[in-house]
């Protein structure tokens, strides 16, 4: 299809509409023996090897009866094969759908019974693969699988995940706004921190670099010195990471675990709140533009801060929409808001999803009569139209009627110097219905903070009373899902137990 292309007062953004695999196959042509991917092992993997074993790959799949638009389950590994599979399933014009390798046994088996796939991937060592055909009969019929590149789990208020469908236009858009925001040469990598296992996680990791024909450098296990340094040697230019990413970075950088130089342009950090501090260390110590991202699996990678902007601007918004998106406030009847007003984030653009699969979420979109997908977010955006982000309706603690927002209460928390990370759950009570609970880890050498001290704070930031935590739960760690994001249904289920203890122990 003809590359699509759109221009906004900052630039003029063009994609193509093309499948992963013809980007891939063209950069294989033109240099075979340049390097795809650096493994978690140092292992140089050259684009004519990678594309031999996505070759081999596809005819194994074409033998378990793969074809064009059939649904192929494959595990989140960070391995030669698992790209080399996303390849292959590429060349086969079928849906890469890949899932996280953290998953139970019972979520992932209600991902198998719904989603209707073909067969099943899993590359865990290097470039070994087994292939397990899935029964014919459970098999998608969803007309829009033709049309799909990617399916990306998240979770679902049934207990049955939520199927993201994307096309390859909407990978296509988000990787090339993000190379042209953090202004990438041709010979900058990418660094994969965040896990293949989400849309998101693969895009921006996995598909940008394929599609590009940029280096593709593993990490993991996560150790923020040792990607520093990988940074380093391989001169990578882009990464995508969660606050938690950045914080131990620049607390390597401190301890002086890490001393060197970053190539990186900048890394884009999303996913859950950081503080204006962090933004700040991260271009004092690292050296190192934060640009805050704003998206999520249905319409992923949408506006984000720049490299441009002045460090108050990348503290304090979340960023301002991509050539060719556009985002506004929403109020509860669906209607846009004058800027300055608090609402719902809809957001219409090139990088939105399809839908949501048939049996994971199907006809669960919300969205505006004029095809604005709304987030779930509230925001605000000021009169020079950037982003900032304020809280998330769904997670609302309703304490007797009143509605507490935990962003704006992790927000504070956040400024209190012994407060490494928060999460702001809620817990339940007899009376209220729900209390709110502050989940924290400490900085080392904080080991004095209870909850007294934690209301002190409250009250000197000027937080009204009902809005102040009625619990402190210190953690040595904080929970992480597959993603790389605060698990909030962790961490309050978390929460529960302890106070729960406490009560006992009490008694």
């Amino acid at each position: 299809m003809p590359d699509v292309a759109f221009e906004d007062r900052e630039d003029v953004l063009s994609w193509t509409e093309t499948r992963l695999w013809p980007q891939f196959q063209s950069h294989r042509q033109a240099e075979p023996d340049g390097v795809a991917l650096v493994d978690c092992d140092d292992r140089l993997w050259t684009r004519s090897e990678l594309g031999q074993m996505a070759d081999l790959i596809a005819e194994d799949l074409r033998r378990s009866g793969v074809g064009a638009g059939d649904r192929v389950l494959v595990a989140g590994h960070k391995t030669a094969a698992t790209l080399a599979a996303a390849l292959a399933i590429s060349a086969l014009e079928a849906v890469f759908c890949p899932y996280s390798t953290k998953l139970g046994a019972s979520e992932l088996a209600a991902i198998e019974a719904a989603l209707g796939h073909t067969a099943k991937v899993v590359c865990e060592h290097g470039a070994r693969w087994t292939i397990r055909p899935a029964p014919t009969s459970e098999r998608s019929r969803d007309p829009r699988d033709a049309q799909t590149v990617l399916i990306g789990f998240t979770s679902g208020s049934t207990g049955v995940p939520k199927g993201v469908m994307h096309g390859a236009g909407a990978l296509n858009y988000a990787t090339t706004a993000c190379a042209r925001i953090a202004g990438l040469e041709a010979d900058d990598a990418i660094l994969g921190i965040v896990p293949l296992d989400s849309a998101p996680g693969f895009t921006f990791t996995a598909h940008f670099a394929l599609s590009q024909g940029r280096r593709l450098v593993f990490v993991d296990p996560w150790d923020p010195a040792e990607a520093m340094r990988r940074a380093e040697r391989f001169n990578v230019g882009w990464s995508i990471a969660v606050p938690t990413h950045l914080f131990t970075m620049v607390e390597a950088a401190r301890q002086e675990l890490w001393k060197g130089r970053l190539p990186l342009k900048a890394v884009a950090v999303g996913g859950s709140a950081m503080t204006a501090e962090l933004i700040a260390d991260a271009e004092n110590i690292l050296g190192l533009k934060a640009l805050r991202m704003f998206g999520m699996s249905e319409c992923m990678g949408h506006c984000s801060t720049r490299r441009h902007h002045s460090l108050e601007r990348r503290q304090g918004f979340d960023g301002w929409p991509f050539p060719g998106t556009e985002e506004e406030a929403f109020d509860a009847d669906l209607s846009p808001l004058p800027r300055g007003k608090r609402g719902q984030a809809g957001v219409r653009g090139p990088s939105l999803f399809l839908g949501y699969a048939l049996g994971m979420g199907a006809g669960q979109e919300k969205m505006t009569p004029d095809g604005h997908y709304l987030t779930g977010d509230e925001i605000v955006r000021d009169d020079e139209g950037f982003v900032r982000v304020v809280g998330r309706i769904k997670d609302q603690i309703i304490r007797g009627g009143f509605n507490i927002d935990p962003a704006e209460i992790e927000a504070v928390l956040l400024r209190h110097p012994a407060i490494m990370e928060v999460a702001v759950v809620s817990v339940p009570e007899t009376k209220l219905g729900e209390q709110a609970c502050a989940v924290c880890r400490l900085r080392p050498g904080f080991e004095a903070f209870d909850l007294p001290a934690m209301l002190d704070h409250m009250q000197a930031a000027g937080v009204s009373r009902k809005k102040w935590p009625e619990h402190l739960v210190l953690v040595d760690q904080m929970a992480i899902g597959a993603t790389g994001k605060l698990d909030k249904k962790a961490m309050a289920a978390l929460a529960v137990a302890e106070l729960e203890s406490r009560r006992s122990t009490a008694a």
